[in-house]
């Protein structure tokens, strides 16, 4: 029984020899690299640029036409939110249905299928519709469907 605590305990110790060294060898090594000489002046001058950065990714995406049209958002008289489609006949795409939901789902929009119709959205925010209808307008070369509210 001696024989083998001695063995566990040599073992032990043969381990912590190893894991010593390691750590040794890793703090040697980020000693002599480039991250271990980073002051507080460069730490923070990271930080200032990462937040600059930031603040003109909100500013690209909060640009003032999509606020604008946020904010104006337009209610019923039963309190729900006026929203609007682009409807466009069937006839007008040669693409089937399908297809061409995949495709607007590629690039962010939703379509229904209404009879005769197809219809894009419905959004809130009318400038998603006038995006749907200039990607429609590249896509086909033509303006199709109109700008409507809907009403279910």
């Amino acid at each position: 029984m001696r024989e083998l605590v001695k063995y566990f305990l040599g073992i032990i110790i043969f381990l912590t020899i190893i894991y010593t060294i390691f750590i040794s060898y890793n703090v040697f090594v980020f000693i002599n690299s480039d991250e271990s000489k980073i002051t507080i002046e460069d730490y923070s001058e990271n930080i200032n640029t990462v937040s600059l950065d930031r603040e003109a990714l909100e500013e690209l995406f909060n640009s003032e036409n999509l606020r604008n049209s946020s904010n104006n958002i337009n209610i019923n008289y039963d309190g729900t939110p006026i929203t609007w489609v682009l409807k466009i006949e069937k006839s007008l795409i040669k693409n089937s249905y399908d297809e061409l939901e995949n495709e607007l789902l590629r690039n962010s929009f939703i379509s229904l299928e209404d009879g005769d119709f197809i219809l894009i959205g419905p959004y809130i925010d009318r400038s998603q519709l006038l995006l749907a209808q200039d990607y429609l307008y590249e896509k086909y070369g033509k303006n199709l469907g109109t700008i409507e509210k809907w009403q279910i």
